[in-house]
């Protein structure tokens, strides 16, 4: 999903929210049921994974004339054979300048601070997309690192119709230029019910060949 804009923000605890930003009105009212509806599926039946999205949930878009700027949306890549399911959270960056070097991730669970290595750390198609030319343009990347599923479910049970609190995460990079931004909850929980929904079904399949057999 894509949410926020602001390239620097405070680093939250899980129930805490992030002081100071402001946040899309659209944003702070998406609803689980909403972001499930939103949520996107690819299925192929020749491959053993369906990846569920949630990109298309809220999408808050570059501004024109602000040179940096990136959009979060989470991810599931479940498991059609076992249900067992991988999260991912996923950060298309756009800033001015160099290349820069991120490598890991720093979010909050109920236990404290906690590291993840990045999963996916991808340059755009930019025409000095390399570091091999040494002036600054403008350029993206694409950064991932994955998550328990307990985290998931931690944020989701912090849903509130009334307000949400947003779940922060800093991504971390060797030149300096770290990146803090944050997931709401009703992302979290509607990207659940759509997972679990899918869960449920294949584990009736599941059932049924077994009863059949």
């Amino acid at each position: 999903m894509r949410n926020l804009i602001a390239a620097v923000l405070v680093a939250a605890l899980p129930t805490m929210a992030m002081a100071g930003v402001s946040y899309p009105k659209s944003l702070l009212r998406l609803t689980p049921d909403a972001v499930r509806a939103a949520t996107t599926v690819q299925d192929d039946p020749l491959e053993h994974d369906a990846t569920f999205s949630t990109e298309k949930a809220h999408r808050e878009g570059w501004l024109l004339l602000k040179p940096d700027g990136h959009d979060n949306h989470l991810r599931a890549i479940v498991d059609k054979r076992s249900g067992q399911t991988r999260y991912e959270i996923r950060t298309k960056l756009r800033y001015w300048g160099t290349q820069r070097d991120y490598k890991s991730a720093h979010f909050a669970t109920d236990g404290g601070v906690q590291k993840a290595d990045l999963t996916l750390t991808r340059h755009g198609q930019e025409f000095c997309s390399t570091n091999d030319l040494n002036f600054a343009c403008p350029l993206t990347k694409t950064i991932a690192f994955e998550v328990d599923e307990s985290v998931i479910r931690s944020i989701a049970a912090k849903y509130q119709a009334n307000g949400q609190q947003p779940w922060g995460f800093k991504l971390k990079d060797d030149t300096g230029y770290d990146v803090t931004s944050a997931i709401v909850p009703a992302e979290a929980a509607g990207l659940l019910q759509a997972v679990d929904n899918y869960r449920t079904q294949i584990n009736n399949r599941q059932q049924m060949a077994a009863q059949v057999s």
